[in-house]
């Protein structure tokens, strides 16, 4: 009866760990320049790394960023360049002040879509740069995952199978 019980509750806590995991997609690890920052020049291209590679079909494009100005104008050239774990955008107008809002939708290598963003202020001094050497940031981005519905679906499921399995072990074992 114990032995049967330990391994019931071992299974379960290798479904719900195993599901939990899974639910880390493409999470932002860095970006140029940095979330939330305060910067003096306006970059000429904006980026963010992931914690895993991204997914590409061909020429389909299936990954994208876009960086706006206050007055919700795109300012990004409308490319983005996938390169392994980073996606980037040249910015196409680079006169712009104020807080810039950078979005992207992303499809992880465990092709789950995620989309997110942050934003950073450009200060009124604005001199172009050739080179993105802003700071970079390691905090989280606010990610709106498409799959939330099926993580707690799959929450459910376990739950429910976890009472099922005590149910029928203690019923076996009053026998």
């Amino acid at each position: 009866m114990i032995k049967k019980l330990l391994l019931f509750l071992a299974i379960t806590a290798l479904s719900v760990f195993s599901i939990s995991s899974s639910q880390a997609h493409g999470a932002g690890t860095t970006s140029t320049p940095a979330a939330d920052s305060k910067v003096s020049v306006m970059p000429s291209v904006v980026s963010i790394e992931f914690d895993g590679k991204l997914q590409t079909l061909g020429t389909e494009k299936i990954n994208r960023i876009t960086v706006t100005d206050p007055s919700g104008q795109v300012i990004s050239d409308g490319i983005s360049l996938v390169e392994g774990t980073k996606l980037s955008t040249k910015i196409s107008i680079l006169d712009s002040t104020g807080l810039m809002s950078v979005h992207y939708r992303i499809v992880s290598e465990d092709g789950h879509p995620v989309e997110g963003g942050y934003s950073f202020t450009v200060s009124e001094n604005l001199t172009p740069s050739n080179a993105p050497n802003e700071e970079s940031n390691k905090t989280a981005y606010g990610i709106e995952e498409e799959s939330k519905s099926l993580f707690f679906a799959g929450l459910l499921a376990i739950i429910f199978l976890a009472i099922t399995a005590f149910a029928v072990i203690r019923r076996n074992s009053k026998r």
